[in-house]
């Protein structure tokens, strides 16, 4: 519907410059220059002065009323399209994604490619341009994060609360739904890992539901918790779920797991002219991307997730010391 209005109003204002440019004409069609050229024409010099006064009597009202046709169609056609311009800004401007950027320094990427035994020390040198929040969705190494993260990346890296850096694979990219599938076990430094703990819930959740989070808005790992605040996400969006967790650049990416621990959705942006209000991608359209994922890209083998999780009958803060090992910061670097 915003959508529509915004159409509407920008016809609208087509058609007000049209209808003004019409009169505009149409005063001008009314002038015969010729004549008017022809007549100043035919005295001398020392008379033009009282000729021309004769003139502006004579056409000073159809002059001033094109000139005011005219500034009003100008005016008028500014007005309309900077409202038109500063209501988009504003629409944009009230849903952030939550990809966290860093400035970049000029240190050489290589020196990163090649230090294989000492990659965290080498991100400190050489940090990356944009990063995230990223989580296994099996112990072989297939990982998710948001697409809004890795787009246009030329390497990805991600690291562990332990510290273990891992170079990554992008073999999927659904933008429709904001989600990136990527692999780890490409590097050869990578090692599978226990079977993820926490299972995967694509059944709908229901309002209230108490539901926390994992992720990277610093350099180490951030617990937050809330609540689910409604079914659909922003503007209404039914792929994803609000919720009252306050989240932070560098959340994106992040699993958001109900009390059980089953991942119900994928934390992706939030709300900025409302404190504490956040969205996730639902869990239902993170299998709707992996049935996408080329069979090439897995090797032949089908990507099945859990659907059990081993952390339901644990307190919280065993929950959340089982899932560290398992949620990762993503680090991108892009061409310059």
């Amino acid at each position: 519907m915003e959508d529509e209005r915004d159409i509407e109003h920008a016809l609208r204002a087509y058609g007000e410059r049209i209808r003004f440019r019409r009169k505009l004409a149409a005063i001008h069609a009314g002038l015969d220059m010729n004549a008017v050229r022809e007549e100043v024409g035919m005295y001398h010099s020392n008379e033009q002065d009282g000729q021309i006064k004769t003139l502006w009597r004579t056409y000073r009202t159809t002059l001033a009323v094109a000139a005011s046709a005219a500034i009003i169609t100008t005016f008028a056609s500014i007005f309309l399209y900077r409202s038109y311009q500063q209501g988009h800004q504003q629409q944009e401007q009230q849903y952030s994604l939550l990809s966290k950027e860093i400035q970049a320094v000029k240190s050489s990427q290589r020196k990163l490619l090649n230090d294989f035994s000492g990659r965290g020390r080498a991100l400190s040198v050489n940090p990356a341009q944009v990063s995230g929040s990223g989580f296994l969705l099996t112990s072989d190494g297939y990982f998710v994060t948001n697409n809004h993260i890795v787009r246009d990346a030329d390497s990805v890296y991600v690291q562990s609360a332990k510290g273990e850096v891992y170079k990554a694979r992008i073999i999927h990219t659904d933008q429709a739904h904001d989600l990136a599938i990527l692999q780890l076990c490409d590097d050869a430094s990578f090692r599978p890992t226990a079977p993820v703990p926490y299972g995967f819930d694509a059944r709908p959740t229901d309002l209230g539901e108490r539901v926390f989070t994992l992720g990277y808005p610093r350099e180490e790992i951030v617990y937050g918790e809330g609540y689910l605040s409604s079914g659909t996400g922003y503007r209404g969006d039914s792929t994803a779920y609000q919720i009252a967790i306050g989240v932070n650049p560098g959340n994106s990416g992040g699993p958001l797991l109900d009390e059980k621990g089953n991942v119900i959705g994928i934390i992706s942006g939030k709300q900025t002219t409302s404190e504490g209000v956040s969205f996730a991608i639902k869990t239902a359209y993170l299998l709707e991307t992996l049935n996408g994922i080329a069979p090439d890209s897995l090797k032949g083998q089908p990507l099945r997730l859990s659907r059990k999780s081993t952390l339901t009958r644990l307190p919280r803060k065993q929950q959340i010391k089982r899932m560290q090992d398992y949620v990762y910061q993503v680090k991108v670097f892009k061409h310059k």
